[in-house]
C-alpha cells in the first residue's frame, strides 16, 4: 500500500486526526490534502505545530493570534505536550470513546514522530533528521489513547521550494539551492539574532541576501581557489542548518 493508501486507511479508522505542521511556518506546512481528507470522513481535526522552541517569541505570538484553536509544541523539549494530550482526552470523553484511536498525520519529516514520542511519554517509535524514516504505520499506547504514526506524506501539487523549506527533501537532491538558501535568508533577516548565534554575523540588516549568504560561506571557510566564495557549497549548508534548526527564526 503507498503512502496515500496507509493514510486513508488512519483517516478512516482514526477517531481523531492531529496534523502536524511548523511553527515556523505555518501556513505553508499545512497538508491541505490531509485536511480535506479528514473533513470529507467527518473526523475531528486538531492542529498542532511543531518546532515551537525553534520560533522567536514575537513569530509564535503572531502564530498563536492566526491560529488561537492550535496546539504550538516541542516535541524535543516536551513543551505543550501535556496540554495537548489533555485536549485529546477531553475531545475522547466528549465523543464518549474510552480508548480513542488519534492519528498523527502530516509532511515527512515535519516532526511527527516527536510529537507522538513525547505523548507517549517515552520513545517507541524511531526519530531521525532523514525525511521519510517511518514507513509504516506505527501504533503507540499512552494513556487510554491509541496512537497511530503515518509515514509523511506530500499533497500532489507541492514544489520541491516548499519541500526543501519543509524538511521534506534533501538540499544536494534539488537544482538550485540558491533560490531556497536565499528564501531562508530572507526569512531570517526578520529575526537578525538568528543569524548572529548560528554563524556570528553582525548588522545583517544592512546586507542584501547575496552578501549575507557569501559572508556566511565565508564565515565557514566554504572559499574557492583564489578565495571566491563556493556559493553552492554554502547555500546547501544553510538550507541543511535551517532543517536541522540551527538557524530558527
Amino acid at each position: 500500500m503507498g503512502f496515500w493508501g496507509v493514510v486513508d486507511d488512519v483517516i478512516a479508522n482514526a477517531d481523531i486526526l492531529v496534523v502536524v505542521g511548523d511553527a515556523r511556518m505555518t501556513e505553508l506546512s499545512r497538508n491541505s490534502e490531509i485536511e480535506r481528507k479528514v473533513k470529507k470522513h467527518g473526523k475531528e481535526l486538531v492542529l498542532a505545530f511543531t518546532k515551537k522552541d525553534l520560533t522567536s517569541p514575537l513569530r509564535l505570538e503572531r502564530a498563536r493570534k492566526e491560529y488561537p484553536d492550535a496546539f504550538f509544541v516541542s516535541g524535543t523539549k516536551n513543551e505543550g505536550i501535556a496540554e495537548l494530550r489533555r485536549h485529546l482526552q477531553i475531545l475522547a470523553k466528549r465523543l464518549k470513546i474510552e480508548e480513542p484511536h488519534i492519528g498523527v498525520v502530516g509532511y515527512p519529516n515535519i516532526g511527527k514522530s516527536a510529537l507522538l514520542n513525547a505523548l507517549a511519554r517515552r520513545a517507541r517509535t524511531l526519530v531521525a533528521d532523514k525525511p521519510g524514516t517511518t514507513r509504516g504505520v506505527q501504533w503507540v499506547n499512552a494513556g487510554n489513547l491509541r496512537i497511530l504514526d503515518t509515514p509523511g506524506v506530500i499533497p500532489y501539487e507541492d514544489g520541491s521550494s516548499k519541500l526543501v523549506l519543509l524538511g521534506s527533501k534533501h538540499p544536494d537532491k534539488i537544482a538550485e539551492p540558491d533560490k531556497i538558501a536565499y528564501q531562508i535568508v530572507t526569512m531570517a533577516k526578520q529575526s537578525p539574532e538568528s543569524l548572529k548565534e548560528c554563524y556570528g554575523i553582525e548588522t545583517v540588516t544592512l546586507k542584501d541576501e547575496q552578501e549575507l549568504v557569501e559572508e556566511i560561506g565565508r564565515k565557514r571557510g566554504f572559499l574557492k581557489r583564489g578565495g571566491e566564495v563556493d556559493e553552492k557549497k554554502t547555500c546547501i549548508q544553510i538550507i541543511r542548518d535551517w532543517q536541522k534548526g540551527k538557524l530558527r527564526l
